[in-house]
């Protein structure tokens, strides 16, 4: 596979993320207000929660530190912003300082100024779920470039990134999101808007780029009145985060292309001991690695370690933070009793691991042993620790699931096997690979489907098998009939099924090492069609009825409330002011511009009955202007 070929670019820095947090509802499972869940958005209705009051005393309440009530205990309280930390952010993402730390060109001339070149992108971050989202906040860039001293070496949209195996033992020494970390893949492809001028990527079967990378350690600032003086000026509390990645030749043979495929490696039970003076993720007690990933070529092994190994925060934001170092650790391979060390994983060198994208490549050219045990299909890996209280800290999972369709969406009653991806209608199905090999319909044992209903957050639903005898390739087909959030995971042996509650696979290990696709089924259950001159019409104009006040109840106000970047460009209570840009927002919602961060809203969440009847109106504005 590509990312374990050479060349790779490796890049390493900062950047900042500016999600916008009142429709998190991070509180709904903690705390209540008035007897109701404390969570601003019914994402399943896509719908504010305003507890009686008007707009503006919504809004006024939601920035400031509110008395609450929590959830299991009728006489104990506790103080919170309803917004949560970034009512303002406006979900951009921009890097701060991201450079070229390390090339491996293979057989490729390395230009002088490639390393230390300069990565800058824009786009914006989106959750799928915006209520309980992990795993699978969706990145949006419209445009990256790689570059130095006047060189262009690339520049083109990458396919929209959907964050995977989020870990929250990331950090040993952080808690909550500032001790997580995320995996995003993306690929972009050669064409007469990419400029692709890097070293050994000019081969015919060499189709593009992938550009992968990991995030991890977010931080901002998480002081009530810090957060609420931020508040009264309007201004965002954006988080500065870490990225780590890789630039890899994308061939014209692949067909996977969010994650590496090849041979999985997990670790199911946290077994590492943290530091005794460490406030870890896990409350004090031990971590699990994050996964990694396998994949031989001939007599190379190369292991996808960028998510693995755990941070250990030294309190100082403005470093990198050193790995927490539990001891060595080998690559082993083994089969029926026999065993052979391919070699040491050095995850302490923080700086060798930024250099080579922390893919680290193992010759076994000169190992018999490996390679004899390599010849039998059954030959399996482990991450062995060199103290052996622990063990083996990883292990190769039975079967690896991926999807090219990891955050999709759907309408109220409409297809139940087309889901919106890639800006266009796909089907939705996994590949499956056992030991690095893929195995189709025919060889593959039966698969079952797993759907969780992920909202509300409060309570979500258990996990309910839809289908028992899936096979790679087939598509998916889910029942549209109810709006909502859903997610689906994968299994063949016993050993692989899911937890029976969401709220069980939300955390670790399971969030983290098991596959899922995240699906929004966004509502329909309102007829429009008496608000349309003709509502037969494939882009109806509205009517008489059609007025503001309809548009602002049923479209805007949610947006209006929980997402005031978007005032500060158009106030969305004013009908003046929305119907001024009556032609800019027609441009803005529509579907080609879906992949971009010009379309509208950029929260993805608008459905097709609501985008209808919001373009309807904007058709009669601009039918009566002179």
């Amino acid at each position: 596979m590509s990312l374990f070929d050479y060349p790779r670019i490796n890049f390493v820095g900062t950047i900042q993320l500016n999600p916008g947090t009142a429709n998190n509802d991070d509180y709904a499972a903690n705390f209540t207000y008035k007897g109701q869940p404390l969570g601003l958005i019914d994402s399943k209705k896509v719908e504010p929660r305003t507890y009686g009051m008007s707009d503006a005393d919504f809004i006024a309440w939601v920035q400031q530190v509110q008395t609450v009530d929590v959830v299991g205990s009728p006489s104990q309280t506790a103080q919170t912003i309803p917004a949560e930390w970034n009512y303002y952010g406006d979900m951009d993402s921009s890097p701060l300082s991201v450079s070229v730390a390390g090339v491996q060109a293979g057989n490729a001339t390395v230009p002088s100024n490639l390393i230390g070149a300069t990565l800058t992108f824009s786009g914006v971050i989106t959750d799928v779920n915006s209520e309980g989202s992990p795993p699978s906040t969706q990145f949006f860039f419209d445009n990256i470039t790689l570059a130095a001293g006047g060189t262009t070496f690339l520049s083109g949209a990458p396919s929209k990134g959907a964050c995977q195996c989020l870990n929250f033992y990331r950090n040993v020494n952080l808690t909550a999101d500032a001790g997580a970390g995320g995996y995003v893949y993306h690929v972009i492809r050669k064409g007469p808007k990419t400029t692709i001028n890097l070293p050994g990527f000019g081969a015919p079967d060499v189709a593009g780029v992938i550009f992968r990378y990991y995030l991890y350690r977010p931080i901002s600032i998480n002081d009530n009145a810090q957060i609420v003086a931020l508040y009264k000026e309007g201004k965002t509390n954006p988080v500065t985060i870490q990225m780590a990645g890789t630039f890899a030749p994308l061939y014209d043979h692949e067909t996977i292309f969010t994650g590496p495929a090849g041979r999985l490696m997990v670790a199911n039970t946290a077994t590492i001991p943290s530091p005794p003076k460490g406030k870890n993720n896990a409350g004090g007690g031990p971590i699990a690695l994050a996964p990694g990933t396998l994949h031989q070529k001939n007599n190379i092994i190369s292991a996808d370690f960028i998510g693995t190994f755990p941070e250990n925060y030294q309190g100082n934001p403005g470093l990198p933070d050193p790995k927490f170092d539990f001891g060595p650790v080998s690559l082993v391979v083994s089969v029926a009793g026999a065993s052979a060390v391919i070699g040491p994983v050095d995850y302490a060198n923080v700086a060798a691991g930024n250099q080579s994208g922390w893919i680290f490549d193992f010759d076994i050219s000169g190992n018999a042993a490996a390679q004899q045990i390599l010849k039998d299909s059954d030959a399996s890996f482990t991450l062995e620790s060199s103290n052996p209280a622990l063990g083996n800290v990883l292990q190769e999972a039975g079967h690896y699931f991926v999807s090219n369709q990891q955050g999709i969406y759907a309408e109220q009653h409409g297809s139940g096997e087309l889901f919106l991806n890639q800006g266009i209608e796909e089907h939705a199905t996994v590949h499956v690979y056992r030991r690095g090999r893929e195995l189709s319909s025919a060889d593959c044992p039966p698969i079952t489907v797993w759907q969780y209903r992920s909202i509300p957050l409060e309570s979500p639903g258990n996990a309910v098998p839809i289908a028992t005898n899936f096979k790679p390739g087939q598509r998916m087909v889910v029942d549209t009939s109810q709006p909502g959030n859903f997610l689906f995971t994968f299994s063949i042996d016993a050993a692989e099924a899911p937890p029976t509650g969401y709220s069980t696979f939300m955390n670790p290990p399971y969030i983290t090492n098991y596959p899922a696709i995240s699906l929004r089924i966004l509502p329909n259950c309102v007829d429009f069609s008496q608000y349309y001159a003709d509502p037969h019409a494939m882009e109806p104009v509205g009517n008489d009825s059609l007025t503001f006040e309809v548009v602002y109840r049923y479209v805007l106000r949610t947006y209006y409330l929980l997402y005031p970047s978007m005032n500060q460009v158009i106030p969305l209570n004013s009908e003046p002011a929305v119907a001024k840009y009556a032609s800019a927002i027609l441009a803005r919602t529509e579907q080609s511009m879906w992949m971009t961060s010009g379309y509208m809203p950029r929260t993805r969440d608008m459905s097709l009955s609501r985008r209808t009847l919001l373009r309807a109106w904007c058709r009669k504005v601009l039918a009566r202007k002179p």
